[in-house]
């Protein structure tokens, strides 16, 4: 099988988002993107409390009794992106740092474009002129200052907090 070519502007990922409250359903392709990477981060965000706590004697077994969990249950937790239940985030969290998570979130459709590498095996066409999605109209604009202050931190800047 060869290389796969596809092209997807951020704009055009975008968009049934950015239709606001009365646009259309958002895909199930798309829900579940966003549902992983979620599983994703979280799952990175605990096993770095875990890794940092492991440098002070934290152990897996040690974890279990702490939160009245198994060794099993700690290693298929710690072992791969899932989707815990909240319960068992304020578990982990408790008993890995004694931390409770406060959410906060990031609004996608004013973010900045990213640049990501692909990889090799991914054929990249050239685009012209991508431009972010229009803003739903209801929305006021809020200046730079402010936009930062509703950011959540990425998964690298609560890593460089350990």
């Amino acid at each position: 099988m060869g290389p796969t070519s596809m092209t997807i502007s951020q704009e055009d990922f975008f968009n049934e988002l950015a239709a606001g409250h009365s646009g259309p359903t958002i895909s199930e392709a798309k829900r579940e993107y966003f549902q992983t990477r979620l599983r994703n981060r979280l799952f990175t965000f605990i096993l770095a409390k875990f890794v940092s706590e492991q440098k002070r004697g934290l152990t897996k077994a040690k974890l279990g009794r702490r939160i009245g969990k198994s060794p099993e249950v700690i290693n298929r937790w710690l072992g791969a992106p899932s989707n815990l239940t909240l319960d068992t985030v304020s578990d982990l969290l408790l008993g890995i740092s004694a931390e409770e998570l406060t959410p906060q979130t990031e609004a996608l459709l004013y973010q900045a474009p990213r640049n990501f590498l692909p990889g090799d095996w991914i054929e990249q066409e050239e685009q012209p002129n991508r431009r972010q999605p229009p803003r739903p109209k209801d929305e006021l604009h809020l200046g730079n200052e402010a936009q930062e202050q509703k950011r959540a931190p990425s998964p690298p800047e609560l890593l460089g907090r350990q």
